[in-house]
């Protein structure tokens, strides 16, 4: 039980310092712009934490093994996500000043990756919560509503539209634990497919929403961990090579892919490479643009800076219209609820007169 509670004290002390990186990384660069090596500055913030909070002292000890035995990328494995490792590694064989420069850099980076990571979960996580919404009210609806209306008129002489009410409800009374494990499947099936399915249909996919958004987003930060490679003086086939370390493994499909290009000798410019589909097409068309400017790779270094933004507001924009879809989608769903619902009271307020009247006419 002990080391349970070590386990869960150290996950929450890695999710805080995952949420403050930005800070983190910028702390480190002002101690090596005073030649403080890393490793000493790790063993006083391991010190620190004894004195303030000793269920994060765990957590700086992996830290320095890790720094100990392989490198600060290997350190924050596990904090750090996949590309800001990437520009890590990279930054350890250029000098402590150097990698000053480019963990400042990185924490402005960070900032507004978050941002995007942000707006992408975002853009997941609302119409999906709709439409779990709406279908909780389907299944509320069919279970006791419509079985009520059914108790009191027979579905044969519900009005048409009533009947599909009827014939849909059914189906969810009967079928809906069934339907209910289907879209869960459905749902755990597309995300753990956003970073490992490879093949020609998924690059068809990425295409369109919801998997365009994963692709905007695993894109953007691809040309921002490049981009940062080239700036520290790594050539791009390097820093591609480089990148395929951390990569997940569609990431490394569509690297591979861009590699073989580059050695093609028909490859004019180095953003022909690019077109794989792992890019939106504005920043496709950017990078293309790029390669064949006077000074290429600065140019590249460039939209690697100034696309953040940029990819924030597309991620934003494609959220929009895929939640106004659902939005739609879940508007026809409570339509055809209330239609059916109110045709069908009526038809049996109408039947109510009718026996009221033949009652009043035996009379």
């Amino acid at each position: 039980m002990r080391e349970l509670w070590k386990s869960i004290q150290k996950k929450n002390a890695r999710r805080e310092l995952q949420a403050r990186r930005a800070d983190f990384y910028f702390d480190l660069a002002l101690t090596l712009e005073d030649r403080v090596p890393l490793f000493t500055t790790l063993r006083k913030y391991e010190s620190r934490a004894r004195q303030r909070a000793p269920s994060t002292a765990p957590l700086y000890m992996d830290m320095l093994r890790g720094l100990r035995s392989g490198s600060l990328a290997s350190a924050l494995d596990g904090i750090s996500n996949s590309s800001e490792l990437i520009m890590i590694d990279a930054l350890q064989n250029v000098g402590d000043a150097s990698m000053a420069d480019g963990l400042k850099f990185l924490s402005q980076t960070v900032e507004k990756t978050d941002l995007m990571a942000q707006a992408a979960r975002k853009a997941l996580i609302y119409p999906i919560s709709v439409f779990l919404l709406f279908s909780a009210m389907l299944a509320s609806f069919s279970i006791f509503v419509v079985p009520t209306l059914a108790e009191i008129l027979p579905p044969e002489q519900w009005p048409f539209i009533g009947q599909a009410l009827y014939f849909v409800a059914n189906s969810v009374k009967h079928y809906g634990a069934y339907m209910a494990l289907f879209i869960v499947a459905l749902i755990t099936g597309f995300i753990y497919s956003l970073s490992r399915w490879t093949s020609p249909m998924r690059r068809k996919l990425d295409q369109f929403v919801p998997y365009s958004l994963y692709r905007d987003y695993a894109g953007a930060m691809l040309i921002i961990s490049i981009s940062s490679l080239m700036r520290s003086g790594i050539s791009l086939r390097s820093s591609i090579e480089r990148s395929m370390k951390y990569s997940s493994p569609w990431m490394r499909w569509h690297l591979r892919e861009i590699l073989i290009r580059l050695s093609n000798p028909n490859t004019v410019h180095f953003g022909d490479a690019f077109q794989t589909g792992v890019l939106s097409q504005e920043l496709e068309d950017r990078v293309q643009d790029a390669s064949e400017r006077r000074n290429p790779i600065e140019a590249f270094v460039k939209i690697g800076v100034g696309s953040m933004d940029r990819v924030i507001q597309s991620i934003e924009r494609s959220a929009s219209r895929m939640s106004s879809r659902m939005l739609v989608v879940c508007g026809f769903m409570m339509m055809f609820m209330m239609a059916g619902f109110f045709a069908t009271a009526m038809e049996m307020q109408t039947g109510i007169r009718n026996n009221a009247s033949k009652t009043r006419v035996a009379r």
